[in-house]
């Protein structure tokens, strides 16, 4: 077992205290602290063995350190990336490919030898994601039901002319037209509504589980970098608001619209960069690519049911082979076997201190370790203690 140390994202709608009490920094960062990153992705590439570049050390041994089964399968590198986010501003929409979109998008782009910044596939990956909520979680996930969607257009009569398009086309035509919409149209379409809204918003009177709520905070913080109005402000309207309870799991597939907006989590997701964005963002749009790959049909995030395994262990089964989470509740003196897998897994400590065997240090919340292909170790819990292993799914 070899400690890993992972790699701080300053990403602008990360917050400032919860990482770094979380890894037992002295005091809250100068600059947000978005995301902790366990993995070997190009753009986060954590240490490990020593202070190794964790995706040097995994290539200089690939079979012994990642196992026969995931060479095979997934390459000389990690096939997931395990991070933990501290949500305080919502993130843009977003959009991933599928597996068989990311490979012809990937080629394509490179036999047309674009620049970087036009380009939408950074890899020939999908990054289908998995998240589990540390605290009260809100995002955004999928398009609302016909039924929802008529009462935004009933509820709003700046939104009309939106309404006539969605019933003359579809959920696609609509999203369309919304990024199709200049400045003045967008104005006449949204500035009614946060017109109507803001007041109670900046008086807290608006609930969380309103999406004017979001739409008010969102419109606010576009404000305050300077952007204007944006089609993305639209999708907030016609994206169905979820609220996640600690503890429970959402999965994102390939082609669903989602956005975090508030909160902390554990992400775990297939090794990828492949975003493609659909507002709340001042970064490139690709209408056309979006709707390609997105998936604008109605779409609810139904919480996972966990599987208790034999060990004690909770597993979130979701549908790719990249990954696996498996959450761990020990309490005081309580061990557990780490058993060997065919594929290396990295183990994150939450909350609470452990033992390790054969280990003098104490594991302490916010560390992880990486547990080698046939390897099999013992953690005894000196508090209670939540433990997270992510490895890839077994064949």
């Amino acid at each position: 077992m070899l400690e890993i140390q992972g790699v701080q994202q300053h990403y602008d709608w990360g917050g400032r205290c919860y990482i770094p009490m979380l890894l037992d920094l002295p005091e809250a960062s100068a600059q947000p602290v978005a995301e902790l990153w366990f993995g070997d992705h190009p753009s986060g590439d954590a240490r490990i063995a020593g202070d190794h570049a964790f995706s040097a050390w995994l290539k200089d041994s690939p079979v012994e350190r990642l196992g026969q089964d995931s060479v095979a399968r997934f390459g000389q590198r990690l096939p997931y990336l395990l991070k933990v986010l501290d949500v305080r501003q919502p993130l843009s929409i977003q959009v991933h490919p599928s597996l068989k979109q990311a490979k012809q998008g990937f080629a394509s782009e490179r036999v047309q030898d674009l620049p970087a910044e036009q380009c939408n596939y950074k890899d020939d990956n999908h990054k289908p994601e998995l998240m589990l909520a540390l605290s009260d979680f809100w995002l955004l996930h999928g398009l609302k039901r016909p039924e929802q969607l008529a009462l935004i257009f009933d509820d709003n009569p700046s939104l009309k002319r939106l309404e006539s398009v969605w019933q003359h086309t579809d959920n696609a035509g609509l999203v369309q037209h919304c990024f199709s919409l200049n400045a003045d149209e967008l104005a006449e379409v949204l500035e009614p509504i946060i017109e109507r809204h803001l007041a109670s918003y900046l008086a807290r009177e608006l609930p969380k589980s309103s999406p004017y709520f979001w739409l008010c905070r969102a419109y606010l913080r576009a404000q305050q970098s300077g952007q204007g109005l944006e089609a993305g402000l639209l999708m907030v309207l016609f994206l169905n608001l979820v609220y996640v309870a600690p503890g429970q799991v959402i999965f994102q597939d390939a082609g669903i619209p989602h956005a975090y907006l508030e909160g902390q989590n554990i992400e775990l997701m297939a090794n990828s960069d492949n975003v493609l964005r659909a507002g709340l963002t001042s970064k490139r749009v690709d209408v056309n690519e979006l709707l390609k790959v997105a998936d604008f049909s109605a779409a609810e995030a139904t919480p996972i049911e966990p599987i208790e395994l034999a060990d004690g262990g909770l597993d979130f089964p979701v549908p790719v082979d990249d990954f696996q989470l498996i959450a761990y509740q020990l309490e005081p003196g309580q061990q557990l076997v780490l058993e060997a897998a065919e594929s290396g897994s990295v183990w994150f400590l939450l909350s609470g201190e452990l033992s390790l065997q054969q280990q003098s240090k104490l594991w302490r919340e916010g560390e992880a370790y990486y547990q080698l292909p046939g390897e099999k170790s013992l953690v005894s819990a000196h508090s209670c203690c939540k433990l997270y292993r992510a490895k890839a799914k077994t064949e």
